[in-house]
């Protein structure tokens, strides 16, 4: 069962589906010194948990069946004509979470998804306390007047997905804009 919670910004529309955390107890340190944590997560902030960092593909088709009857309430497939993932910090990885939730959410809503109308020049992240501005960058302009679904992973504070929007909005061919987050921290 999701909690979704509506979201403001710099965008028409946004909703986060549910939390990421239910609790985190510290349980010390461990033999390098490193903290360690007994995480207890909502479904699906530990299904966002196992697809983004322990690679389990497996964990897509369970987001996707969990999300389609909000994507379906939400009336996105009349509201929009193209999904645009944020773009990710860590370029690095052997495939991007993100793009792979995008590009399932365009499936299901019959969407064309664009994986490269954005791109961040920077792996520094909000959550580590850095300041993102201007760091976004549209890498090719929309073609034609489009309303655009704008999905992240995980939401904390908002400022990635503003600067996503605030990018996104100096491209004359944007109309609205609909942010569709997976699962809020507490940021």
């Amino acid at each position: 069962m999701l909690n979704p919670v509506r979201i403001y910004g710099a965008w028409d529309q946004g909703i986060v589906l549910d939390n990421h955390m239910l609790k985190s107890v510290f349980l010390g340190y461990d033999e390098n010194g490193k903290e360690k944590f007994e995480n207890t997560r909502t479904e699906i902030g530990e299904l966002i948990y196992k697809f983004k960092y322990q690679k389990d593909k497996e964990s897509l088709p369970k987001i996707m069946n969990l999300i389609k009857d909000i994507l379906d309430k939400w009336q996105l497939k009349e509201k929009i004509d193209i999904v645009i993932p944020v773009p990710p910090s860590n370029k690095t990885r052997e495939y991007q979470p993100v793009f792979e939730m995008a590009k399932e959410i365009a499936k299901f809503l019959g969407k064309e998804c664009k994986l490269n109308v954005l791109s961040k020049q920077t792996n520094l992240q909000v959550k580590d306390g850095y300041d993102i501005s201007g760091m976004i960058k549209q890498t090719i302009k929309l073609e034609k007047t489009s309303n655009i679904l704008v999905i992240d992973d995980l939401y904390s504070t908002g400022a990635t997905l503003n600067e996503t929007c605030k990018t996104l909005r100096k491209d004359s061919n944007v109309k609205n804009i609909y942010c569709l987050a997976m699962t809020k921290t507490k940021g």
